[in-house]
């Protein structure tokens, strides 16, 4: 393949519950390493982890021989209805539904290669929570994990930024109550609103202190012993609430300790010239030493397999 970027196709995924999701997939650059599935945050869609667009992480995981596949979440991106369309959906609805099916959707791809989960924040969890319950088919063969953790009093030894998420918590609950929705864009806190019923989980994990499926059928922190395969999990030195160090820190443990790589990173480390917040590690241009840190660590993922 030439060394222009790469030709960028969508592919129309529909999941077990009969929502369709747009993928756009990025073929990799010369001989294939295997294939990224790369989730993103909430509040945001896909386009978040391309920036500046072409050269952003995904055109980078491409460029280092990686085949990308990126889906908008439902209701976000290209994967409506949104919102203000009438769209509804849990955060249940992301795990037992979406991921799986775009994890086998690109499995069906892959040929064989290994597979990658790579989750940005929101789908970093939602990710782990999917393997660690049995919702994949075949779960991911490592996951690359990038300022995700989640919020939980038992995880926060912080009073202050316990005091920070309970009021973060509260006000989430009274924009949902008022709008019917997290009216993120009226707000200037994101390019994508966020339905009712999702937002009304992530209130309920910090209130009742319990990262569980809304039936009680799934404890998603209890699960995340059960995750197989090897986790690079990074954070932001500034990071100074949404995935704060020490409460990540906590959160990832769960996983076991022979299991993750966790790192916090700022200047100075791999080279990188400032202290990344919770975005910046997926979407800061700024962040291509982390990038390339990421595709070395696969790499060598692919030569221990």
């Amino acid at each position: 393949m030439s060394e222009s970027a790469p030709v960028r196709e969508s592919i129309q995924v529909v999941t077990a519950d009969g929502w369709t999701l747009d993928m756009l997939h990025l073929p990799a650059r010369g001989q294939a390493l295997g294939a990224v599935l790369a989730g993103h945050a909430m509040m945001v869609d896909r386009r978040s982890l391309d920036r500046p667009h072409g050269e952003g992480l995904l055109s980078h995981l491409a460029a280092a021989g990686w085949h990308v596949f990126a889906p908008d979440l439902r209701g976000r991106g290209a994967s409506g209805p949104a919102v203000s369309e009438g769209g509804c959906w849990s955060y249940d609805d992301l795990v037992r539904f979406d991921l799986p099916a775009c994890l086998a959707a690109v499995r069906e791809r892959a040929a064989g290669l290994p597979v990658v989960v790579l989750g940005h924040s929101l789908s970093g969890h939602v990710s782990i929570a999917a393997a660690g319950s049995g919702a994949y088919e075949t779960p991911p063969d490592a996951h690359v994990l990038l300022s995700a953790n989640m919020w939980a009093p038992s995880m926060e030894p912080s009073p202050v930024r316990r005091f920070g998420k309970h009021f973060a918590c509260w006000w989430l609950a009274t924009m949902r109550a008022l709008f019917g929705r997290f009216p993120s864009q009226l707000l200037r806190v994101g390019p994508v609103d966020e339905a009712s019923d999702y937002i009304g989980d992530l209130v309920r994990f910090w209130r009742e202190d319990r990262w569980a499926s809304a039936d009680g059928s799934s404890d998603y922190l209890r699960s995340m012993s059960r995750v197989e395969g090897p986790v690079l999990a990074l954070i932001g030195r500034a990071d100074r609430l949404l995935a704060h160090p020490e409460s990540a820190r906590l959160w990832t443990e769960r996983l076991g300790p022979d299991l993750v790589e966790f790192r916090v990173l700022g200047r100075g480390d791999l080279g990188l010239e400032f202290d990344p917040d919770h975005m910046a590690l997926a979407a800061d241009p700024r962040s291509r030493p982390v990038w390339q840190a990421i595709t070395s660590w696969l790499a060598e993922c692919v030569a221990a397999r």
